[in-house]
């Protein structure tokens, strides 16, 4: 008789949990079906869920002056941590490529790796492992009174990439600054490339973006403001044209604290480049939970 009085003592609380719970569920379905009908970008990430695993990355990685080598490294350590999870899955395939070399346009661009994951933990660190770990920031030569330009020729990389790999997911670590003054051609803003990149909706752009570095006689109030307006006025027109529901682009600013840029990065990759069932799904929930913040944000 006490177990059953006791029961009967619990079943208004658990009527009352149950009654919430059914009114979140109905809460969140009809929140869920309005921003379906209400908001382009998350009605596009929904239908994304049941997109097949990324099987193809291709990564950009800036190694212009305006970014801190002890970002570089971080992000180098950590993409090899995340590619190592592909050793022996011959669907996936990664094209690593670095801008910011010497030189103009694509001159300044270089390919370091192509290549199917490797079969064996030896040849990830002989083909995969070595070639990233070699990336430095660029500089020019002393001495030899050379003259060809150190460029940040992001507009021109986005147009070569994005016109090669329509449909793909790309990652790109860069500071957002278009930089080719003292070239013959300069770039504008690629907005054919990324309209046409963006018609495919399985395609998108993740930027994982530090706050450009400025070091020595360049770290002066004047150089380093203009350089932020400039980072932010590619945030502005990119976003802008993803709100038109012209293409899925993401922006991740890199912590400036350097106890916090490591295990950033790690997370954001693993996101980026999801390896297991949980990271795909994760992933796909965590690019509507954007969709839905910005929304919010306006």
């Amino acid at each position: 008789m006490k177990k059953d009085s006791s029961y009967k003592e619990r079943s208004p609380f658990k009527k009352r949990v149950f009654d919430i719970f059914c009114f979140l569920l109905v809460a969140l379905i009809i929140s869920v079906t309005s921003l379906y009908f209400t908001n382009k970008d998350f009605a596009t990430e929904l239908r994304q869920i049941r997109q097949p695993k990324p099987n193809l990355f291709y990564i950009g990685i800036d190694v212009s002056q305006t970014i801190k080598p002890d970002i570089l490294a971080d992000f180098k350590d950590a993409l090899i941590l995340r590619l190592k999870n592909f050793i022996g899955e011959k669907k996936v395939s990664y094209h690593i490529s670095i801008f910011g070399t010497p030189g103009c346009g694509k001159d300044a661009i270089t390919d370091i790796i192509s290549t199917r994951s490797p079969e064996d933990p030896l040849s990830f660190s002989w083909r995969v492992k070595r070639r990233i770990k070699g990336i430095s920031i660029a500089g020019k030569a002393k001495g030899d009174g050379d003259e060809t330009p150190l460029t940040t020729p992001l507009f021109c990389f986005l147009e070569k990439i994005l016109t090669e790999r329509i449909g793909g997911r790309v990652i790109i670590l860069s500071d957002l600054v278009n930089d080719d003054r003292g070239c013959q051609k300069q770039y504008a803003f690629p907005l054919e490339a990324i309209i046409k990149f963006g018609m495919n909706k399985e395609g998108q752009i993740i930027f994982l973006y530090p706050t450009p570095y400025l070091a020595g006689r360049y770290n002066t109030l004047e150089i380093r403001e203009r350089l932020l307006k400039k980072q932010q006025d590619f945030i502005f027109n990119m976003r802008r044209l993803r709100d038109k529901g012209k293409m899925r682009v993401f922006f991740y600013h890199i912590p400036d604290d350097p106890q916090k840029s490591s295990n950033f990065l790690r997370s954001k990759l693993e996101d980026s480049i999801p390896a297991t069932l949980f990271e795909i799904i994760w992933e796909r929930v965590s690019k509507m939970i954007d969709t839905i913040i910005g929304a919010v944000r306006g």
